[in-house]
């Protein structure tokens, strides 16, 4: 799969979605674009190029007949084949597509309503594509006189009868919704060059050969939502360059973390991402006899964009899992958001460091990055900036380019940032568009704090989350790994650390997941415990002490949640603020 270093550039004929796939199916109509797996991981659906330049034509022709050029169309789908060809009907008819989450039981999906109806308020989609089961139980979801329509319906439309659009590289081509991760969802506006340019930079950045009859053996297994920014990039990559996007449920993996593993090691997946957590669940979830039986060797590049990764998490996956073939260099850590189509930093190269170690003290007082063999601070670099992007670390205060061992927030521009946020140009000025003294173009403001390491960017966390308590700054992330590794009854990355306000003077607060195997137990004596539970008081003495060992810092209150407890957006991502409302409304599922 891998040739030499040097960038991939898109062709001049490939200049939106629909044009990209035509490509692939006037080449290689029988090349299989995408596969669905079942619950037990076996395959139940493929659809070819060829199947899908013509399912996508009769969807746009359809659309055509009830749409305007433009206009904006929910694909309200669960991660399948009609999502893919719902997605690219809406290219094909010069349609936004706006990916919303679906919600795995349409009888119990209440978490999803709120997130849904926000988006559909926003957007204001003249139509939604979705399943019958979601048609009939419209009255459940308040979309008003919102149109609904399925794939099945729409695929009766004989494909002859679309004619291409005069749609432009410049023009949208979908709406990505934030996470929501720390305010309401808001809508980036992703142009067909946004996503061609931020592709051509991915491949670039993993040195995949461009040759066709070499790019068609790339492929991904992926079970990440796909109306989720990463999730739709692990479709879109591997068409992009004519390959093949096997596709899981979310819940498929969760249920069974080994189906995801299997698959790959089936398919012989080169390229496959997931979060800190999901790495995580594959050691906890599989059995060193499961481990052996796998061969891994095949998976080239294990990409994790989690903010920030989690070094812990990277070693003991390759731990595990080095007997089935897994390399130890094929993590690939990386860095992305839906404002920057999703890949901002992510090249890596043989020689790189895997670690950087800092003096904590220095990182927590002042923000100043000082080296050290010798320190506990390890922080993982999540690789190079392509050259179709720049990259600042900007101070967020005076908007002036920080010195190079300074933290600040990182400030992105170049060919795959979007162009705003739909209908809200406050947001939009808030975020887009500023300018960096001597450098040339228009930067987007991220919110993200980090640094550079030797031209690697590493992430530090939100510049929102940051506690500051006695005039130290304290990273979020930080203080969570520390109380998760302080008993081994709390749940890995399953926790959230917060400042708030007790007359006038700032406090860390803390709530954290009990494993679900432990039971929080009323006091008593040790000896009268069974296997398996614990006391609140022995708990929360862990957490305070090793906070207080390791970050200095007192723990005004820890509050214990229940499995699945802790506030989360639909990608996996602790939602801080949230948490820490909940926290102050006396409103968490606790023990």
């Amino acid at each position: 799969m891998v040739t030499d270093s040097h960038p991939v550039r898109r062709e001049a004929a490939v200049d939106t979605l629909a044009t990209m796939i035509q490509r692939h199916a006037s080449r290689t109509p029988t090349q299989p674009a995408c596969v669905m797996l079942g619950r037990d991981g076996q395959p139940v659906e493929t659809l070819t190029y060829g199947d899908l330049d013509r399912r996508a034509r009769s969807v746009a022709a359809a659309l055509r007949r009830r749409t305007t050029q433009g206009d904006r169309v929910l694909v309200w789908q669960p991660s399948g084949l009609d999502f893919v060809i719902s997605f690219f009907g809406c290219a094909y008819a010069g349609l936004v597509a706006v990916p919303i989450p679906y919600p795995e039981s349409l009888t119990g999906g209440t978490r999803f309503l709120s997130r849904v109806q926000s988006i559909v308020k926003d957007a204001s989609p003249v139509l939604a594509l979705t399943t019958p089961a979601a048609a009939e139980l419209r009255s459940q979801y308040d979309l008003g006189g919102l149109e609904l329509a399925t794939v099945d319906q729409l695929t009766r439309t004989p494909a002859e009868e679309w004619t291409a659009s005069d749609t432009a590289a410049s023009d949208l081509a979908f709406l990505q919704y934030t996470s929501g991760s720390t305010s309401a969802p808001k809508g980036a506006m992703i142009a067909h060059e946004n996503v061609l340019e931020n592709f051509a930079a991915v491949a670039g950045a993993m040195r995949v050969s461009t040759d066709p009859a070499i790019a068609a053996r790339f492929r991904t297994v992926s079970w990440l939502p796909l109306f989720h920014d990463m999730g739709l990039a692990k479709l879109l990559l591997p068409m992009y360059l004519g390959g093949t996007a096997v596709l899981m449920a979310p819940t498929t993996f969760i249920m069974r973390p080994l189906v995801w593993l299997e698959a790959i090691d089936r398919h012989r997946a080169v390229m496959c991402s997931a979060p800190n957590f999901a790495y995580d669940l594959c050691v906890t979830r599989t059995t060193p006899e499961q481990r052996e039986r796998l061969d891994l060797s095949c998976w080239e590049y294990a990409l994790n964009g989690a903010e920030p990764v989690r070094a812990e998490s990277l070693e003991r996956f390759r731990q595990a899992f080095r007997p089935a073939g897994f390399r130890d260099t094929a993590f690939m850590p990386c860095y992305g958001l839906a404002e920057a189509t999703v890949y901002v930093s992510g090249g890596r190269r043989p020689e790189d460091r895997r670690l950087v170690t800092v003096d904590s003290d220095l990182l927590e007082d002042k923000g100043i990055v000082r080296e050290d063999p010798g320190a506990q601070r390890k922080l993982v670099p999540c690789g190079r900036v392509p050259e179709n992007l720049t990259v600042r670390i900007v101070d967020p205060q005076t908007c002036e380019p920080c010195p190079p061992d300074k933290v600040g927030e990182i400030w992105v521009a170049g060919a795959s940032i979007a162009q705003g946020y739909w209908g809200q140009p406050e947001a939009t000025a808030a975020k887009f568009h500023w300018k960096v003294p001597g450098v040339a173009g228009s930067f987007l403001r991220t919110g993200d704090l980090g640094f550079f390491s030797e031209g690697h960017l590493i992430i530090l966390g939100r510049l929102d989350d940051l506690i500051i308590i006695d005039g130290r700054n304290h990273y979020p992330s930080d203080v969570e790994l520390t109380v998760t590794a302080s008993h081994p009854a709390l749940a890995s990355n399953r926790c959230a650390a917060f400042r708030y306000e007790v007359d006038g003077e700032s406090r860390l607060g803390v709530v954290a997941e009990v494993a679900r195997r432990f039971r929080v137990v009323p006091d008593g004596p040790a000896e009268s415990r069974k296997s398996g539970e614990v006391t609140e008081a022995e708990l929360l003495q862990a957490v305070r002490q090793r906070v207080a060992e390791e970050h200095q810092l007192g723990v005004a209150a820890v509050t214990l949640l229940k499995p699945g407890g802790l506030p989360t957006t639909t990608s996996g991502k602790v939602q801080r603020r949230h948490s820490r409302q909940l926290f102050l409304e006396g409103a968490l599922r606790t023990w």
